[in-house]
């Protein structure tokens, strides 16, 4: 490993970061070939096109369709009723658009965000730590530990019987490789972070004297920030308290307020306020996103979990935070003891978004994972072909957890049971029937369907579904049972058809596991594809 010194970063330090940056993307992507190279797709079963958190994967395919049809506007398509849209999650429209600009089908253009946002994201990450260490080696160690750290939550899974409530089990947005297996928002928005801190720690060491300015980072700093917001804006929560905080003890220190940083905090903060409120306005006066928010409950684990969560880098870690605590040596120390713990802080905060605080939370973890490895653990070895033997061990360990994550979910299909996968495969039959509705459909149609099918519905064929998510389907617990009482024969035929101006009704595999559908009866056949048929009211 080089251990050189310099000011920047040099051809060489780039071309390894690319070399180690597509190694990881690759590895991301690797299940992806695993399925491809075992025929996935070929049979019975048709691979929907989203392995990890595919629940939510859906929705983001189903506001890109959205941006397909030419809205900016994001409305839920996994709901019957139509309601007024909101300016959020716009990274999905915009692809979308994007995507029928240039003719590149919705889940191929979502699959390439995710590389290119992967790739910025740990840019970033290397970014950061240049900015903090000349040491080329140490740029490395935070650059391994930040993007690979992670903790004890497989071996919590086996030991407390499927539990999966453990943050590299849960929190993928807190770990940097576990955040480019699910989206496009959360690699990005751990970019914004990283490239904010790179920027707060440069102004606010001793001896700065830039103010920000159109020709400095300042205006990156602006643009990050409103990123962010529109990206992630509950990141900017503990990043701005933590901003606030210390730049609120520097100047109680110096018992006077310093102009520059104080211009430097409100370049940081302020583009995030307008979106901030217009966020808040939104979730009170429409009442669709009201019952979105109010169904999109992401609790914390309880502290111990968080612990287990984060296990490795926090182990290494604390001999740093010990440090940064009890000397308070280094203002980058101060900095990112901060933002930790306000963190922490609003992790246990009494809101329904708490463990969307922890984004980025491996970063300021991984700079005192970094800390501590040089001046504690290092310095109790000697020998330096043993330390660098013994990292090399222990970076395969700290990683399980995401091996873990990234592989299971092919296991009921490499086991021949893609039946159990929750929704990740349907029955090859549907999908000729998703092309026909999507011929005939508009996002003002709706369709009934069991749970799995009414997930992809949306952002294959562009209609709405009356239930296909637990957040995104306002009142969603009552259409759900409404929509297993209709197929049971156990609600009135008629009554959700008319309530919800249904168009169209699938009855197939998925929704035969419900119940007979006796009200078939009633309705008229219009299509039929091996064992999935669509009848019309």
């Amino acid at each position: 490993m080089q251990s050189g010194f310099t000011a920047h970063v040099t051809a060489a330090e780039w071309r390894w970061v690319t070399l180690v940056t597509v190694a990881l993307v690759l590895l991301a992507f690797a299940p992806y070939g695993l399925l491809i190279l075992s025929g996935a797709s070929v049979g019975d079963w048709q691979f929907m096109g989203v392995l990890h958190n595919s629940r939510d994967g859906a929705t983001y395919l189903s506001k890109m369709m959205l941006g397909a049809q030419g809205s900016w506007l994001v409305q839920f398509l996994h709901t019957p009723e139509f309601h007024s849209g909101a300016f959020i999650q716009v990274i999905y429209p915009a692809l979308g658009h994007l995507g029928a600009l240039f003719g590149i089908p919705l889940l191929v253009l979502f699959h390439i965000a995710r590389v290119v946002a992967s790739v910025l994201m740990y840019l970033a990450i290397y970014q950061l730590a240049a900015t903090v260490w000349m040491r080329v080696r140490t740029r490395r160690i935070f650059f391994v530990m930040a993007s690979l750290g992670a903790g004890l939550g497989w071996l919590y899974a086996i030991v407390s019987g499927g539990r999966v409530d453990a943050p590299d089990l849960s929190i993928p947005e807190a770990f940097p490789l576990q955040s480019t297996f699910v989206n496009v928002h959360f690699p990005l928005a751990i970019a914004c972070l990283a490239v904010l801190a790179s920027i707060l720690i440069e102004v606010f060491r001793p001896g700065a004297t830039d103010e920000p300015q159109l020709t400095n980072t300042g205006i990156i700093a602006v643009i990050t920030s409103l990123a962010l917001a529109l990206l992630y804006p509950q990141a900017l929560v503990p990043l701005g308290g933590a901003l606030v905080l210390f730049a609120g003890w520097r100047w109680w220190r110096k018992k006077q307020i310093v102009g520059r940083e104080l211009l430097w905090l409100l370049v940081v903060v302020l583009p995030a306020v307008p979106v901030a409120i217009y966020y808040a306005a939104v979730v009170v006066y429409n009442p669709a996103m009201a019952e979105w928010s109010r169904q999109n409950v992401t609790s914390a684990p309880s502290p111990l979990v968080l612990a287990i969560g984060f296990a490795f880098p926090l182990m290494i870690a604390l001999p740093g935070i010990y440090r940064a605590v009890r000397h308070r040596e280094s203002y980058d120390d101060r900095f990112m003891l901060v933002w930790l713990l306000v963190m922490l802080v609003a992790i246990y905060l009494p809101t329904n978004i708490q463990r969307r605080f922890a984004v980025g939370m491996m970063l300021p973890l991984a700079y005192f994972a970094t800390r501590a490895l040089e001046a504690f653990w290092f310095q109790r070895l000697s020998n330096q072909r043993w330390r660098y033997r013994l990292l090399m061990v222990a970076l395969p360990v700290m990683a399980l957890t995401h091996l873990f994550v990234l592989f299971i979910p092919t296991l009921p299909f490499l086991v021949n049971r893609p039946q159990d996968t929750q929704g990740l495969f349907l029955e090859r039959d549907y999908i000729p029937v998703l092309s026909w509705l999507d011929a005939r459909t508009d996002e003002a149609d709706v369709v009934l369907a069991s749970e799995v099918v009414s997930l992809w519905l949306p952002g294959w064929s562009g209609m709405r579904v009356v239930y296909g998510h637990p957040f995104e389907t306002l009142q969603a617990e009552t259409k759900q049972a409404q929509v297993e009482a209709w197929y049971t024969g156990e609600g009135d035929c008629g009554q959700l058809l008319e309530t919800f101006n249904v168009r169209y009704v699938i009855f197939g595999p998925e929704e035969a596991r419900l119940g007979d559908a006796p009200c078939l009866d009633s309705l008229q056949r219009v299509v039929r594809n091996g064992e999935v048929a669509v009848y019309s009211p």
